[in-house]
């Protein structure tokens, strides 16, 4: 008889865990949403690079036909029974579980982000459509999906309207040490397109009426667009830990005996990305079929995570880092076309059919200089 898993969620990490254990294992996923959305995406998508098609897909048809595929929101995790308790009531128990529901928005400041589809098209009309010339982007402090996703904005607005007064605030006065290549880059780039940089600036205040925000050292800036993300937390509160995310070994991805949390729901310390959520889901799917099949060796997640992003209208950058070290490659019209044509892999990247690419290429870019 199968081994039996349980997945919670069928995004990014959930769908590649599905996909490359349903031949080997009794694979359920839970998941109350019928579509899955490409979340790097949604920067194009709020700029208008592409329509809302591009990056978003039924889920069902991303599961391989083995799958189990439950339409329910889970209520409750627990973990000692390797179980999920959904809210019409019923329980799923299996030999793994696997906790892949991402990250929630905190809401902060009538502010809730900009990764859901409707959070996409509030921002997409407030970039075609702006109400004035100013426009802040930045993030509260905690962890947000993606750090470099401020910057990226930044510049494409800024590109967009080359008038518009376009200010990012970053709430840390000085990047921690293994940001420091990423932060040093991008705010050489900011300064030669005219983006003003607020360091420091931590949001204590947002007066919608006087458009203006207050830091809570009582630093003043006007906005006419505001675009700021908020930090995530998980959807099970009581298994989080002071980061609002959920405890694991940071190798393993192991929250307790059986029990993989994946993705922007776990509390590791490397950025929220699509590749980090990939690299540790195919960790978990070789450790699990270690353990099953018992034919090959468990492997270590290292921290690995890579994302593309846009710096002007035709250059991009290459991100990446794992937990001890980073570089950034760029700009570079090849990282612009990069990102643009990541759009169309990532929906085979789910069933992990361009794996043999990826791994070797995330390995020679952390191995170079």
């Amino acid at each position: 008889m199968k081994k039996k898993i349980v997945i919670v969620g069928g995004g990014n990490a959930g769908s590649v865990i599905a996909n490359l254990l349903a031949e080997k294992l009794d694979v359920t996923v839970i998941e109350p949403n019928d579509y899955h959305v490409y979340q790097p995406g949604l920067v194009d998508y709020m700029i208008g690079y592409v329509n809302r098609e591009k990056i978003i897909k039924p889920i069902n048809v991303l599961l391989k036909p083995s799958v189990r595929l439950v339409k329910a929101r889970a209520r409750k995790i627990i973990p000692e029974d390797r179980a999920v308790i959904t809210e019409d009531e019923k329980k799923y128990e299996a030999d793994y579980l696997v906790i892949a529901t991402g990250g929630e928005n905190k809401a902060l400041f009538n502010i809730r982000g900009y990764h859901t589809l409707a959070e996409g098209d509030n921002i997409r009309e407030i970039i075609n459509s702006p109400k004035g010339k100013n426009f802040v982007i930045g993030s509260l402090p905690g962890v947000i999906k993606c750090p470099a996703a401020p910057w990226e904005i930044s510049f494409l607005l800024k590109s967009k309207y080359p008038e518009a007064n376009v200010t990012i605030l970053i709430p840390a006065k000085q990047p921690p040490p293994i940001q420091l290549p990423i932060s040093t880059l991008f705010s050489k780039i900011a300064s030669s397109l005219g983006i003003k940089i607020l360091k420091g600036f931590v949001i204590g205040e947002v007066n919608y009426d006087s458009k203006t925000i207050i830091s809570t050292e009582g630093e003043k800036t006007n906005f006419d667009n505001l675009i700021i993300d908020t930090p995530i937390m998980t959807t099970f509160p009581d298994l989080a830990d002071n980061s609002g995310l959920i405890p694991v070994d940071k190798h393993t991805l192991l929250h307790s005996d059986g029990v993989f949390v994946v993705g922007d729901a776990n509390n590791t310390p490397t950025p929220k990305t699509g590749a980090a959520a990939h690299l540790q889901a195919e960790t978990v799917v070789n450790n699990i079929l270690a353990e099953v099949e018992g034919n090959r060796s468990k492997e270590l997640y290292r921290g690995d995570a890579m994302c593309a992003l846009y710096t002007s209208r035709r250059e991009g950058a290459l991100v990446w880092l794992n937990y001890d070290r980073s570089k950034v490659l760029g700009p570079s019209t090849i990282y612009r076309y990069m990102k643009e044509m990541f759009i169309n892999l990532y929906w085979s990247s789910l069933n992990g059919s361009i794996d043999v690419l990826l791994k070797p290429m995330i390995s020679a870019i952390g191995r170079g200089k």
